[in-house]
């Protein structure tokens, strides 16, 4: 058994790992802790590695993990799905929920936990975030492996400040998420921008009567799955945007001409009166007609509604 370092508070992560060298077997792993941040570089031969959150204290903070994988690989499963990690990778995941490691061949890794109350104000992690490799390329991983090498990588001195050191790993951990996240709002662009070029193409094409989800997929060249999927993440739908724009249109007809409701319907895309009439009441609570009258004072001869 070994026990990951880490403030009472934070998450307390009891592992049971297994060997699968039948010769030289060695595990050497140092810990360090530093106020809510923990440290654990471990050198091992191949082996499997379960966590034991069952053992976590009851008033033990949930805790993320950053895993620098400096030789040899690491397989991690978690939520029923695996993950590979090469050497020179950087891991992150949720120390919180259950995972398992499979290190396949002899390695060397670094790990720090760090509450996930410090990195988010909300203490919790999106679920874009699930397992996964930071970019070679963040501010944060930099940073974070500047003081890996420094003060962890040289063991801690007395003249060390721990809660300078606590902080500043904290830091550069909240910044790997913060760059994380925006890269998933720019993996995400694509889809805002469909929504919006959707949306243009309601407001300029809504008099067309066979203006359906199917015939705006086509003229976006997109599918069906696509453009729904694009709607459904802006927390909108495209049939409710089509009656919007519909409705905004019939509501300017019917305050400035004197066009009968069925004409109006018509105009803005409704080939089916009834239909018209229908989404208009539930929409305002009157039929057009009626609301017309009480916003007007004027009537046509053929109202229906």
């Amino acid at each position: 058994m070994m026990r990951l370092p880490t403030d009472p508070t934070c998450v307390l992560v009891q592992m049971r790992a297994t060997t699968h060298a039948e010769t030289a077997v060695y595990r050497r792993m140092h810990r360090h802790s530093f106020g809510h941040v923990g440290v654990s570089q471990i050198a091992s031969v191949a082996q499997s590695v379960e966590a034991r959150l069952e053992e976590v204290p009851v008033r033990a903070m949930e805790s993320t993990q950053l895993q620098l994988v400096h030789t040899g690989s690491l397989i991690l499963e978690q939520d029923g799905t695996q993950t590979r990690f090469g050497a020179g990778e950087l891991a992150m995941y949720d120390a919180s929920r259950p995972f398992s490691f499979v290190y396949p061949d002899e390695f060397r890794t670094t790990i720090v936990q760090v509450p996930t109350v410090l990195l988010s104000a909300r203490g919790v992690l999106p679920d874009s975030l699930d397992a996964r490799s930071v970019d070679a390329a963040s501010t944060g991983r930099r940073e974070l492996e500047g003081l890996l090498r420094g003060s962890v990588g040289r063991g801690v001195r007395p003249a060390d400040d721990p809660v300078s050191l606590s902080s500043r790993i904290v830091r550069a951990a909240r910044l790997i998420v913060d760059e994380e996240l925006g890269a998933a709002r720019e993996r995400n662009a694509p889809a805002a921008q469909l929504v919006r070029e959707a949306t243009d193409l309601l407001h300029r094409e809504y008099a067309d009567p066979g203006l359906t989800a199917a015939a705006v997929a086509a003229r976006l060249h997109v599918s069906l799955r696509t453009l729904f999927a694009a709607f459904e993440d802006a927390g909108v739908s495209l049939s409710a945007t089509l009656r919007r724009v519909r409705l905004g249109a019939a509501e300017r007809l019917l305050l400035t001409t004197r066009l009968p409701v069925s004409e109006v319907a018509h105009a803005v895309g409704y080939a089916d009166v009834t239909a018209f009439i229908r989404a208009w009441k539930t929409a305002t609570g009157w039929t057009p007609a009626r609301w017309r009258r009480l916003r007007t004072g004027w009537a046509a001869a053929d109202e229906r509604g």
